[in-house]
């Protein structure tokens, strides 16, 4: 089954480009640029927001970005997400679960057809998938909506809805802004691609050899390290914000306090890789 289809760009205006042309993109995306794919817990906007500077920029190919919008971003009281099995096992509950996703989207002539493929290799590293490949790849697609949007639409807008207990909700409004300022001046890209390249070192040095530890130490920690580095919004909370997260165990003093060699060498890294990624981003403007 297939997600619903919200009518905003017409993908059939797109030129359609032959598959190898493609593949040559998709290769150069996954191998040339150090884009950290392996660990898609958020920041999907942000890598298909570079991979469309990419594609612009280096192959000159046009194209779409699909957003796919879980029933959580678009209703209330409806906590469906769109979920993919964690294999690194860095989420709390050992998935990856998003209330929206987005990559970029090409026009390939395939034996005589006109067909649609994704490229997003955080779903699949090896090619570009058909787009009815990549809906199959994300569980609860079926109940999702779906759009194609032009490429300088950087990210959606959001109305925000009290409920009965003051908690706030943010559902997607129906509306899109483009790659621009304040986002980025503000280095919204550069930051979310500097937090996926620091979780793969935290993850590695810090957490891999916890998984395996008997001690209840050990597993107190790695509990904590997963709510902090497992999670899309405490990251952006605590790094790219500098603020506290939402659980008691992800505020600035809590992870400062507990875990100040881990918190240090990660802000470290972020800075690095957010200077890294400024570097690349300005030469793709």
């Amino acid at each position: 089954m297939q997600p619903t289809y919200l009518a905003y760009a017409d993908i059939h205006l797109l030129e359609a480009y032959d598959m190898p042309l493609i593949d040559a993109a998709f290769k150069s995306i996954c191998n040339d640029w150090a884009i950290e794919f392996g660990f898609p817990h958020g920041g999907c906007q942000q890598r298909a927001q570079i991979m469309s500077m990419i594609l612009q920029k280096k192959f000159n190919i046009k194209h779409c970005k699909v957003w796919l919008f879980a029933p959580a971003a678009l209703y209330l009281n409806d906590a469906t997400m769109v979920y993919r099995e964690d294999d690194k096992k860095l989420s709390p509950n050992g998935l990856l679960e998003w209330s929206y996703h987005v990559a970029p989207v090409v026009q390939v002539k395939l034996n005589g057809h006109i067909e649609t493929y994704v490229i997003d290799p955080a779903i699949n590293n090896q090619n570009p998938l058909h787009l009815q490949d990549w809906f199959n790849a994300l569980n609860n697609s079926h109940k999702c909506k779906y759009c194609f949007m032009l490429p300088d639409k950087y990210f959606f807008n959001s109305s925000y809805h009290t409920g009965e207990n003051n908690d706030v909700t943010m559902l997607f409004d129906g509306s899109f802004f483009n790659y621009e300022n304040p986002a980025k001046d503000n280095l919204a890209v550069e930051k979310g691609l500097a937090i996926q390249d620091m979780v793969k070192v935290i993850h590695d040095k810090y957490m891999l050899p916890l998984f395996n530890s008997h001690n209840e130490a050990d597993a107190a920690k790695l509990l904590d390290l997963k709510d902090v580095f497992g999670n899309a919004t405490a990251l952006d909370m605590l790094f790219s914000q500098n603020i506290s997260g939402y659980s008691s165990n992800t505020t600035m003093r809590y992870v400062v306090s507990n875990h100040y060699e881990i918190i240090d060498g990660a802000k470290k890294l972020f800075n690095e890789r957010l200077l890294h990624w400024t570097g690349v981003v300005n030469g793709l403007l």
